[in-house]
């Protein structure tokens, strides 16, 4: 049994089959965690297998997926569930970052450490890897084949003990033959790879219709699973976005890109959380 970022828990292999209490039809397989979200949608439920499938591994993973199939839950669920789940999960949005800057962003400068040491001994997600440069490609590459890695406008190497985690959106493949991504890297990033299914945004389009006993089967999307993290964990914390942080295994911007696609009131959880205690 994993233990989620969160403290919920998935079972791998065989998934929690359980009666539909609510439905004639069939029973459907789920996973289910310690805070009541469960995962019914067959899509679902073949991700989760994949992650407990290549979570042990040390070779990159690849995740394959159209925007808004939520590349950051998958991949930090990939980290909850490895050796290395007591050590930084860290998100690199390449596409976020100035192409000119992206080196040292990763790798480090004469001044400070990179991303991939900050990382070390731990997992590193490079979002929207297609987004980069050709040098930073070949740089990757060779830290990919040596385990080491080249600080800016510097020789010397230094090891560093990192899984990589890549993200892409389907038509990487493409690029590759149109030479506008690194063959090898391709080959090596791809060493393991999840192909992640387009979420549904609106889950109350998949909420049963009624509640008379007849309503048919509830589906819980990726997207609708992780809002319902972030949010129980930040009521935990009781608004404490660095707490939740630790909690969840991600830096403070993930979190803040996350409570913002989820539309999560923190002045709320605050002061519900404070009027609960008796100190609001």
């Amino acid at each position: 049994m994993h233990t989620t970022s969160n403290g919920g828990h998935f079972h791998p292999g065989q998934p929690a089959e359980q009666p539909d209490r609510s439905s004639p039809t069939r029973r459907v397989a789920a996973y289910y965690s310690d805070i009541d979200l469960v995962g019914r949608s067959q899509a679902f439920i073949e991700v989760m297998k994949q992650v407990d499938s290549v979570a042990n591994s040390n070779l990159p993973v690849l995740l394959i997926g159209e925007t808004g199939t939520l590349k950051e839950l998958v991949a930090s669920a990939i980290h909850q569930h490895s050796d290395r789940h007591d050590q930084p999960f860290i998100v690199a949005n390449c596409d976020a970052i100035p192409a000119q800057l992206l080196e040292s962003e990763l790798f480090g400068d004469a001044h400070r450490r990179g991303l991939c040491e900050e990382a070390d001994s731990g997992t590193i997600l490079l979002n929207e890897i297609t987004q980069t440069t050709s040098s930073f490609q070949f740089e990757l590459l060779t830290a990919l084949q040596t385990g080491e890695i080249r600080r800016a406008g510097s020789n010397e190497s230094r090891k560093v003990n990192v899984r990589v985690i890549a993200a892409s959106d389907r038509n990487i493949e493409q690029r590759v033959a149109a030479g506008r991504f690194h063959s090898d890297l391709f080959q090596h990033l791809s060493a393991l790879s999840i192909m992640l299914p387009q979420c549904v945004s609106d889950y109350s389009a998949q909420q049963p219709e009624s509640t008379n006993g007849s309503s048919e089967e509830e589906w819980v999307t990726l997207s609708v699973i992780e809002g319902r993290y972030v949010a129980r964990v930040l009521e935990h914390t009781g608004g404490n976005k660095q707490a939740a942080a630790r909690v969840l295994a991600v830096d403070r911007k993930t979190l803040d890109r996350m409570i913002k696609r989820h539309h999560i009131d923190c002045h709320h959880v605050r002061r519900s959380h404070a009027k609960a205690s008796g100190t609001g």
